[in-house]
């Protein structure tokens, strides 16, 4: 039998730290006639390429695959949201929790140099690349942690059972100052850090709006994600919420096998009807066409003002109600005038409305 000859570790070896490379630089060749360079395709080496290139590589959806990064990774995540909860709960301040966002960095990047992921070979643009993708993988999980909080929070005011027939949202605007003030320091430390590493001119601020990104933008953006049709609670994220402001709005529903008659119409011989109502006043968790909505707000005298109502759907287009024009808080105080305007940005409706309405305008009925 013929022995079979391995030639594949012969040959001139490179070291880079503790990997090795083989030198192939001997097979290069050399062409005597001219190449065609109509079909030279021109390699981008730019900085702004090469960071598109890695940032990929540093998101949270790669790290959990990649073996030699997933368990410092899945450790990072878990460090930072026990220290967004701490945030949340007044037990750090949000300098400490922007001190976790800088080891977080520097952890996955000490581990991806020394696994050599996802290259040994560490281009100059991966140091930034790395930190702007977990910038921004940090700033999504401090909004997935408030909204966590929110609904958590707002789940104990829904009556009865949730089903597929059934809607229900809850805003508290703590939320949205808690993690504006904890993404503005975060931000900073990312701007500084970056700076005392010379990425001034490689990082910055991803547009997360623009982007679409709704996670990774704001509280509101995350709270109400629009990636959802049913998502369209929130008409201008950027509008900023009066402090101390509570708002919560379920609709009815059963569990999609049994009927709810709300009314029967009896047809007499002399042609005229008699029509009997079911319903009865006030909101029923178990009636689709029933709604109810409140929201508070706190005065200038520190003092809770809250108003709330029922109301019922038609199961048609003009079910879309801005929040406005079911609510209105009396008197002319900037507090009361604050919470109305905000009442304008928010609006309701029943279960799938979107989807049997898609076309649908926003804001479909008036202010109040």
């Amino acid at each position: 039998m013929e022995r079979i000859s391995d030639n594949t570790c012969a040959g001139k070896w490179v070291q880079y730290g503790k990997f090795q490379f083989k030198d192939i630089s001997t097979e290069l060749t050399t062409i005597d006639s001219p190449a065609d360079t109509d079909e030279f395709v021109r390699v981008d080496t730019s900085r702004e390429k090469r960071m598109e290139d890695w940032k990929p590589a540093f998101t949270d959806a790669a790290l959990e695959r990649a073996p030699a990064m997933a368990d410092v990774w899945k450790d990072c995540k878990q460090q930072t949201e026990a220290a967004v909860g701490q945030f949340l709960d007044g037990e750090i301040d949000a300098d400490a929790l922007s001190q976790v966002f800088q080891r977080a960095y520097q952890r996955v990047t000490d581990a991806a140099q020394e696994s050599g992921y996802p290259f040994p070979l560490w281009d100059e643009a991966m140091g930034p690349a790395a930190l702007e993708s977990i910038y921004g993988e940090f700033r999504r999980q401090i909004l997935d942690v408030a909204v966590q909080r929110n609904n958590q929070e707002g789940r104990q005011y829904v009556s009865g059972q949730i089903t597929a027939q059934r809607n229900w949202k809850y805003y508290n605007s703590d939320y949205y100052f808690k993690t504006e003030e904890a993404i503005g320091a975060v931000t900073e430390r990312y701007t500084s850090m970056a700076q005392e590493a010379g990425w001034e001119d490689w990082v910055s601020v991803p547009d997360y709006k623009e982007k679409g990104l709704n996670l990774y933008y704001n509280f509101n953006t995350a709270f109400s994600n629009q990636f959802s049709a049913d998502e369209q609670f929130m008409l201008d994220p950027d509008q900023v919420p009066p402090k101390d402001f509570q708002w919560f709005y379920q609709s009815g529903g059963g569990d999609g096998r049994t009927g709810f008659v709300t009314s029967l119409t009896i047809g007499h011989q002399d042609g005229t009807e008699t029509v009997i109502d079911y319903t009865s006043p006030g909101f029923h968790p178990t009636d689709p066409a029933s709604g109810m909505m409140w929201a508070s707000y706190r005065d200038e005298n520190g003092e809770r003002r809250q108003i709330g109502t029922d109301f019922r759907f038609t199961f048609g287009a003009s079910d879309l109600y801005n929040a406005a024009s079911l609510l209105h808080f009396s008197g002319n105080s900037a507090a009361a005038q604050a919470a109305n305007r905000f009442l304008q940005n928010l609006q309701v409706y029943p279960a799938g409305y979107f989807s049997r309405f898609p076309a649908q305008e926003k804001h479909f009925n008036a202010y109040a």
